[in-house]
């Protein structure tokens, strides 16, 4: 599964540098990744990668988020497009790519059409999860016509009883309706835009159904598949018993030791170099992991995005993977309880946030 995951994040990637790369992007690139393996706390350059989340909110009851459990510490709302631009504007030189969510569904933001159509001609790459409930058919086009260059669309089940078993108030046959709708206005067009990717996360009661969503994948157009493995709370014997899959293989999980397989592989969190997270009131989180005023490390409506990156909450951060931090006093953040490996630190706690 770590390899998988591997080669399926090498493919989201790797289409941004090639067709967004500039002498400047390069430059930031390779001085983001020095001051990485350096351990460096205070950074000269910028993030490569964002995540902008246009908003929190969400109309499905998925069990194990924390949006569809209606357990969000932050409160619902949706970025303004005036700090999106601002916030575009004063990172775009250095991004490759902006991933336009995080905690919410973004298709319930009104301008999530012209935030992709800004990025597009920022030179950015964007990328775009979806539930697609709150899409019409009438709009891909429209979509298709933004330059999105990569769309994930949820979909854990081939059939209707299995994907409303997680999926809960969604509706299987408009997801598969809005995704050959999307695949056949982009053939109509030519063009080869967006990147379709079916997401299937395995759970107990769908892994039976793996090579069914590949073939139903193929059925629609989409480009590929990524069997993707669950998140929740490992320490709960209960969340596994119902939630994980029987075959350990399709799972980010060590069931013997209950720890996870693929952060326990980092000796250093990257994203504290090279990636941010931008929520919808502008407050920026260390990563996406963990949701709500817990995880913020600045905001943006105080401060430019280049204070905040080097604030004294980044450094501490920073400084909990780094020997050049000690003089940096007693780290105040989560980054200095995740120490790069995310997990529930209570074995009472619904999922992992």
């Amino acid at each position: 599964m770590f390899h998988l995951r591997t080669v399926h994040l090498f493919k989201r990637h790797f289409a941004s540098f090639l067709k967004h790369n500039t002498s400047a992007k390069l430059m930031n690139l390779c001085s983001i990744y020095s001051q990485f393996v350096k351990g460096e706390t205070c950074i000269r350059g910028y993030p490569v990668e964002i995540i902008i989340d246009p908003t929190n909110m969400c109309h499905l009851r998925c069990p194990l988020c924390v949006t569809g459990q209606r357990k969000n510490e932050r409160q619902p709302g949706m970025m303004p497009f005036s700090e999106f631009t601002t916030i575009i504007d004063e990172l775009g030189r250095w991004l490759y790519k902006v991933r336009l969510y995080s905690w919410g569904e973004s298709f319930l933001h009104k301008d999530l059409f012209p935030m992709i159509s800004y990025v597009t001609r920022s030179n950015i790459g964007s990328e775009v999860s979806t539930n697609l409930q709150q899409f019409s058919p009438e709009d891909a086009d429209r979509l298709i016509d933004t330059g999105l260059e990569l769309l994930i669309v949820s979909l854990d089940g081939a059939s209707r009883d299995t994907y409303q078993q997680y999926r809960i108030g969604g509706d299987f046959d408009k997801v598969v309706h809005n995704v050959r709708a999307i695949t056949r206005a982009r053939a109509k067009t030519k063009k080869s835009l967006p990147v379709v990717e079916i997401q299937f996360l395995v759970m107990r009661h769908n892994e039976h159904e793996i090579d069914a969503i590949r073939e139903l994948a193929g059925e629609l157009g989409a480009d590929r598949v990524r069997i993707a493995p669950l998140t929740l709370n490992v320490r709960d014997a209960g969340q596994m018993g119902q939630w994980l899959p029987r075959e350990e293989k399709w799972s980010r999980y060590d069931y013997g030791k209950k720890v996870d397989k693929i952060y326990r592989k980092r000796n250093r969190c990257g994203w504290l170099w090279r990636s941010a997270v931008i929520n919808w009131d502008s407050t920026v989180s260390a990563c996406c992991v963990f949701e709500g005023p817990k995880a913020d490390l600045g905001s943006l409506r105080q401060s430019s995005f280049k204070a905040v990156w080097n604030n004294e909450l980044y450094q501490q951060s920073r400084a909990v993977f780094s020997q050049k931090g000690k003089t940096l006093g007693q780290p105040r953040t989560l980054c200095a309880m995740c120490k790069g490996d995310p997990a529930a630190k209570d074995d009472r706690q619904y999922g992992l946030y």
